[in-house]
């Protein structure tokens, strides 16, 4: 398995084909983490003080996995989902901070980033405990999996759990150097079970801890290689010959045989993606992924009148917090291509930003502001700039 985890880690990047003498490329890779694989790429000559940096990295990895995973059950999260409307409980200095960029995020995106969406994750399979060979149904709404595949849920359960979404229910204070957080949103019932507001920051998490290695990294000494936390979260210093040449993959098939629609030269930076097509599921032909709106408690770019999927399919960001990335880039994708560029043209949220999306049967339009950066590979995507304020 470590082998096949670097196999893919390295396929993200596309490296100079310089011949590289020194200083060498050094490599560790986990799975302990997040339920999702990461990796550390670092030029160097010391295999010592290297091996002591990635026992760091794990180690800040670890701290943030126990803050806000919600699936060990004495984490800040798993705590905090635990309690009835009213309940209060003292949290970490991490989740605290993490909560407070999901706010600023909210906030920006006038409340369409928001991590109270997890019972609506949960209700349409996507969260950890619908692992097929554990899963076992227990709340009111769940359905048994036919012919391996997870049916659709019932729309009176989609509005039924909508009232509990709103970070706006979610109290953060300090007190004397300590934080905590209350839970102010009602509690609704389904079919006589009760059911309480939940948080899930684990689609930031993994970003503000590509945030953290990055840092750590610096204060180690280390000026060249990159961090990579799942598929969507990257923290990059700088290559031997300067710049990564990071290469986008397609969320859609396009024209050409290229598992990537683009290139772009990178440095310094990290970098965060949001998918309609990583963790979904494909029912008739539709792409039913991850991301919930908010505001109907669907998943995004579900078909129009004519049955016709479209919206943003992927967003990337190159900013300087992969934290804010994460989030950000899951605005663009919820905000669509019709929403999308009025909130680009107001807002400067980072160095590069693309997304994608289908403008018509052959065509994917990339809007962008970084045009001039840009390396096509596939004649079916087309670039497209941020319109003026």
């Amino acid at each position: 398995m470590p082998e096949k985890i670097l196999a893919v880690f390295l396929c993200l990047l596309c490296f100079s084909t310089c011949a590289l003498a020194q200083p060498r490329l050094m490599t560790r890779q986990t799975s302990d983490y997040f339920m999702t694989a990461s990796a550390l790429f670092l030029y160097g000559q010391d295999e010592a003080h290297f091996s002591e940096t990635w026992a760091m990295v794990k180690e800040t990895l670890g701290s943030i996995d126990r803050a806000v995973s919600v699936s060990m059950s004495d984490s800040d999260v798993a705590r905090f989902n635990a309690l009835p409307c009213g309940g209060e409980i003292e949290i970490s200095a991490i989740t605290a901070e993490i909560l407070t960029i999901a706010r600023d995020v909210h906030a920006l995106s006038g409340g369409l980033y928001d991590p109270t969406v997890y019972p609506l994750v949960d209700l349409w399979g996507f969260s950890p405990r619908f692992n097929q060979s554990t899963y076992s149904p227990v709340m009111p709404y769940d359905r048994a999996y036919l012919d391996g595949k997870l049916p659709l849920p019932e729309r009176e359960h989609i509005a039924a759990l909508l009232p509990l979404v709103g970070l706006n229910g979610i109290a953060l204070r300090e007190e004397s150097g300590a934080f905590f957080l209350k839970k102010n949103t009602p509690a609704v019932s389904i079919d006589g079970v009760v059911v309480e507001a939940q948080l899930d920051l684990g689609g930031i998490a993994k970003g503000y801890a590509c945030d953290r290695v990055l840092e750590l990294l610096r204060e180690c000494g280390y000026a060249m290689g990159h961090f990579v936390c799942g598929g969507s979260s990257m923290a990059l210093l700088s290559h031997p010959s300067g710049d990564y040449a990071l290469t986008l993959r397609k969320p859609r098939a396009g024209l050409e045989s290229t598992s990537h629609y683009a290139t772009i030269p990178a440095s310094n930076v990290t970098l965060s993606t949001s998918s309609d097509t990583s963790h979904s599921i494909l029912r008739n032909g539709v792409i039913y992924c991850h991301i919930i709106d908010p505001r109907t408690g669907y998943p995004i770019n579900m078909p129009d009148e004519n049955g016709v999927q479209r919206g943003i399919a992927s967003a990337t960001l190159l900013c300087k917090s992969a934290a804010y990335g994460d989030a950000l880039t899951t605005v663009l994708c919820i905000l669509g291509e019709r929403e999308a560029p009025a909130f680009l043209a107001r807002h400067s949220i980072g160095r590069a930003v693309l997304a994608v999306y289908q403008s018509d049967l052959d065509t994917l339009d990339v809007l962008t502001n970084a045009a001039d950066e840009l390396t096509l590979s596939d004649s079916a995507y087309r670039l497209l700039p941020i319109p003026s304020p």
